[in-house]
């Protein structure tokens, strides 16, 4: 070769590699690692964001956010991005923002409906909120609004909504023993009166503190309160196309008794709506009644304890119950066994609220303090994952809700929506995944 001729040599870039190769190679990255490459160039941004099978097989291993189990709204996030998310979730990535406002200082309820609507309950005022450009709920979009019917009590109870829940017909109960349905075809429109149950336990002398409902050939709504042992059972007919059917509805009362001198403070029922959890005010455990057979599953008499109360339960999936305790636990439980299948405290052992399910990996609960929710990987019963502070006051959780992208939680005198789905380069990340080690001197 002659001198000062610089030899030739071919190179082979990482574009020029074929797409089976490329794949293989980022199957073997980090996750973090991947995200680098995204920075490279455009065609590597494109393949990597668009290709399902990479993320899948790298975040195996990552707690994926899921929407809430009941709700049935399909997630139509890229793979990627359902990951870039759930990173988020994990690492407290988030814009926090109070949606609501509102000045009735009584324990709200709220559920974000197949993320399409947003319904809390003011004292006796159910309101429907719309989300605005950026999918967020807001109080200037407000929908509608119901003020249910109220019975007049001469003690000192309340005429505000307990719960309620959503399921072809709307169903409220009220503390003033009440239970009141109301049927809606759009859940953006006002829904209209069905009918007004009084007197539902004690002859109206106990509140009507959690409620369910089957709407199959007949509905059937399920009472219970906190102040008697007995489940009432409320069946009626729904004719579709009457709108006026409110004085045309004969309702026949069957009660279950489940056990003595204990009331009942949460109802869930599964998929299926052939099983009931309940959760009572004097247990550590619930208890699982098959609805067609009207037999218990599972039995909670040797864990009674009248400090101890299952304050909010749900199914994580077919065959398992998570709830919490007052005293701070969350618990699931099998039901094919009647084990324990994952047992973990709150961070600071507070009395835990609510939860909510994605019927996967992920639990979110509510605290009694700081407006505080924790998110639990049921994967790691060492401890928590996240902790969000969801708002600026000592106020607790009563109640949440979540899609992929979003958690909403009600406190006081507000409701706050933390949204995930930022720029994790421009958002604060507000950490708190340390465990907290008590030592008792």
């Amino acid at each position: 070769m002659p001198k000062g001729q610089i030899k030739k040599t071919s190179r082979t870039l990482l574009i020029d590699l074929p797409l089976e190769v490329l794949e293989i190679i980022f199957m073997n990255l980090h996750p973090y690692d991947l995200r680098n490459v995204m920075l490279t160039c455009k065609m590597l941004k494109e393949l990597l964001s668009k290709n399902a099978t990479i993320w899948k097989i790298v975040c195996k291993n990552d707690m994926t956010i899921k929407n809430s189990s009941d709700n049935r709204k399909c997630d139509l996030l890229t793979m990627y991005d359902k990951y870039r998310i759930s990173h988020n979730w994990c690492s407290g990535v988030y814009r926090s923002q109070v949606v609501i406002n509102h000045h009735t200082n009584y324990m709200p309820w709220l559920m974000y409906y197949n993320s399409e609507a947003l319904l809390v309950s003011t004292g006796s005022e159910l309101r429907s909120y719309n989300s605005n450009r950026k999918g967020i709920p807001a109080a200037n979009y407000m929908l509608w609004k119901y003020d249910v019917p109220k019975v007049r009590r001469y003690d000192v109870r309340t005429n505000d909504i307990s719960r309620f829940i959503v399921d072809r017909l709307i169903v409220c109960g009220n503390r003033d023993g009440c239970v009141t349905v109301l049927k809606f075809y759009d859940i953006k429109r006002r829904p209209k009166l069905l009918c007004h149950i009084v007197d539902c336990h004690g002859n109206g002398t106990a509140e009507v503190s959690a409620v369910e409902v089957i709407y199959s050939e007949q509905a059937c709504v399920i009472s219970g309160s906190i102040y008697s042992p007995s489940l009432l059972l409320l069946f009626f007919n729904v004719d579709d196309n009457d709108d006026n059917q409110e004085n045309n509805i004969n309702v026949d009362r069957q009660e279950i008794q489940l056990s003595d001198n204990v009331g009942i403070r949460c109802l869930s029922l599964n998929d299926t709506k052939d099983k009931l959890a309940v959760g009572l005010n004097g247990n550590s455990k619930p208890l699982v009644l098959d609805v067609n057979a009207r037999k218990l599953i599972i039995n909670a008499d040797s864990t009674m304890n009248k400090r101890q109360a299952v304050r909010d339960i749900r199914w994580h999936n077919e065959n398992i119950v998570t709830y919490v305790t007052h005293s701070g636990n969350l618990q699931c439980v099998d039901i094919r066994s009647n084990e324990i299948t994952y047992n973990v405290m709150d961070p600071f052992q507070s009395t835990l609220y609510c939860v909510k399910s994605d019927g996967d990996r992920a639990i979110v609960v509510g605290t009694c303090e700081y407006s505080r929710c924790v998110l639990f990987d049921t994967r790691n019963s060492a401890g928590h994952t996240q902790m969000f502070f969801t708002q600026k006051n000592l106020s607790p959780i009563y109640s949440l809700d979540f899609d992929s992208t979003k958690l909403i939680a009600a406190a006081d005198s507000s409701v706050a929506c933390l949204n995930f789905k930022v720029n994790l380069r421009t958002t604060p990340m507000r950490d708190y995944s340390e465990r907290f080690e008590y030592i008792i001197r």
